[in-house]
């Protein structure tokens, strides 16, 4: 801890709550006991494993971070969660463990999703049904019922659960940025998720989802997020889980298969999970409502809209970078030129902003898609080889038990981006209206429109 103290006396000032980066405004609701306390506290109470990463992470300042919502730093929320309630059925030390390795290699989050032991499945099934059978009759008694929105096939069977091919990976991505980019928000959100209150608050301004209050508002309400205007300027909005992750994390902290997901990725992913796709995830089967998205992974908009919440101070905004053909046969155009992309990301880069984007897998010089399926990746860094070429440095949450970096060469990607989030300020002409909550709005709504002519033949 001497070493720590050293490294960082000159980049952090005493406070009345330790050490904390100069300049910053925060000001603690809560009292904390000084950073050596609280250090002490932790390191007292977990294995050689995550002390060793304890440390690592104190002398490279993840730890000390402060760049959470509510300005609380990674070092408080890890004090928390080591001796504040948490949920039953998690043991605290593994909470900090995984939250630690977590921090220490983001490149081990994962969207694998792990395996329900033989001998918990029947009754897991049996609760699992009754649990849809009572949502299914509430639903029911709705106007509009739509059984798309469940979620889920009923009556589950035991192979529902089976072979499941996770389809989180942007919010596994998102996940990773938390990690890689915002420690302390990282953690302020698993001690949220892992805490009675099964949730955790964060708040932005309208502005972060449109240029105008009313469109914010409408955007919340149609995604059906869980918020609360605080004034003319602000919104809280609470991010949860839904039930079935704590189920799925209390089954990964017990019996986790290799190579699967964490119980920390667990709830994380659900939480970000649920609030792209209006509430309606199941960690069970991994899957969320057909109504936009096909059951499977979010699209473009619904990332935006994560984006904006869990990310707000980016002000990151959805760029369609290709407009396809109605049968997704063909490239027609491109909005941006190449050498424009390449700015973008690279701008977004040297800004500290990590990007989520889009993909066809295969398309081929003349624009025609051979193979009509897309993927999201994050792209997290680059680099110019010994001939001068860029390389993208990317991570992928869906590439097996590879726990590691990746590299693209950047000629031969940038004519496959689809999409991408990247900061508004990386573009040469700004647009005119903030689209992150109006571009989602529209494409919800021609969506629906879109089910509606179908349901009238």
């Amino acid at each position: 801890m001497n070493d720590f103290l050293g490294v960082y006396v000159n980049k952090y000032k005493n406070g009345p709550q330790g050490l904390y980066p100069a300049g910053s405004t925060y000001s603690p609701a809560r009292n904390y006991p000084g950073d050596r306390e609280m250090f002490a506290k932790i390191n007292n109470s977990i294995d050689q494993e995550s002390k060793v990463l304890l440390n690592k992470l104190y002398r490279n300042g993840k730890i000390l971070s402060r760049n959470s919502n509510d300005g609380s730093s990674a070092l408080e929320n890890l004090y928390r969660i080591m001796t504040e309630p948490r949920v039953p059925v998690f043991d605290r030390e593994n909470i900090v463990k995984q939250t630690l390795k977590t921090l220490n290699d983001p490149y081990l989050i994962t969207q694998n999703i792990g395996k329900i032991p033989q001998e918990r499945l029947s009754k897991i099934i049996k609760s699992e049904n009754k649990r849809l059978q009572a949502k299914i009759q509430q639903a029911k008694s709705m106007p509009y019922f739509n059984p798309d929105n469940i979620a889920a096939r009923y009556p589950l069977k035991p192979e529902d659960l089976f072979n499941i091919h996770g389809a989180t990976c942007p919010a596994a991505s998102i996940e990773f940025n938390l990690a890689d980019r915002r420690p302390a928000e990282f953690v302020r959100i698993i001690e949220g998720l892992t805490s009675p209150k099964k949730s955790v608050k964060t708040r932005l301004s309208y502005s972060g989802l449109s240029f105008d209050m009313t469109e914010a508002l409408t955007a919340l309400t149609q995604q059906n997020a869980e918020f609360k205007p605080l004034d003319w300027n602000t919104v809280e909005v609470t991010i949860k889980p839904d039930e079935n992750a704590y189920l799925r994390a209390d089954i990964q902290e017990d019996y986790r298969v290799k190579n699967t997901r964490s119980m920390v990725d667990v709830l994380m992913q659900s939480a970000f999970m649920q609030l792209g796709s209006r509430r309606t995830y199941n960690s069970l089967i991994d899957k969320r409502s057909k109504e936009v998205g096909e059951g499977e992974g979010l699209n473009q908009y619904e990332i935006a809209f994560v984006e904006s919440i869990v990310d707000s101070k980016s002000k990151k905004i959805p760029i369609v970078y290709m407009e396809l053909d109605n049968d997704a046969t063909k490239v027609l155009n491109y909005t941006y030129s190449f050498e424009d992309t390449k700015q973008h990301f690279l701008k977004s880069l040297d800004q500290g902003y990590n990007i989520i984007t889009g993909f066809l897998v295969d398309v081929d010089k003349n624009g025609n898609i051979i193979t009509p399926q897309g993927h999201e990746i994050l792209i997290t860094g680059y680099k110019y080889d010994a001939m001068g070429k860029l390389w993208f440095k990317y991570n992928d949450t869906d590439d097996g038990d590879y726990f590691a970096p990746s590299w693209l060469e950047a000629d031969s990607f940038i004519p496959k981006i689809h999409h991408a989030n990247v900061p508004q300020n990386v573009l040469k002409e700004q647009p005119q209206q903030v689209p992150v909550g109006f571009m989602y709005l529209r494409e919800y709504k021609a969506l629906q429109n879109q089910k509606h002519a179908r349901n009238a033949y």
